[in-house]
């Protein structure tokens, strides 16, 4: 199964020189339980199409800067908000609306075999 992101993209993402990989794996599986949870996928495509890759490291970088998910911070009179929350659900209704697939077989069924013969009554009265 592909992973949703290289642990090498997300220090790319956020423009820095390197992520430990174990804050990076955090990272990817949140945002991949973050879009599992709205598209339904049990595996990710092969190749991972750009826009879920592209959700799935923006989540990342949400976890990894802003890992409580605070709206907002003050420390005197230096104050920050974070608009995370808002970010997250649009990524959220966007991958809902194009990879939902509750309800639908997420694997490949034969076609149906119509070739059957009939038997005549008479064989089955044995």
């Amino acid at each position: 199964m592909p992973e949703l992101f290289d642990l090498v993209d997300l220090p790319a993402k956020l423009q820095v020189d390197e992520v430990d990989t174990y804050t990076a794996t955090l990272a990817r599986e949140w945002a991949e339980g973050q879009l599992e949870d709205v598209t339904g996928l049990t595996s990710w495509p092969d190749p991972v199409p750009k826009r879920l890759k592209h959700w799935g490291l923006t989540l990342a970088v949400i976890a990894y800067n802003n890992p409580t998910l605070v709206a907002d911070e003050s420390i005197d009179d230096y104050r920050v908000s974070y608009e995370d929350q808002l970010i997250i659900e649009s990524i959220r209704k966007q991958a809902r609306a194009v990879y939902n697939t509750a309800g639908q077989p997420q694997y490949s069924f034969p076609e149906p075999d119509w070739s059957w013969t009939t038997v005549p009554r008479s064989a089955l009265a044995d």
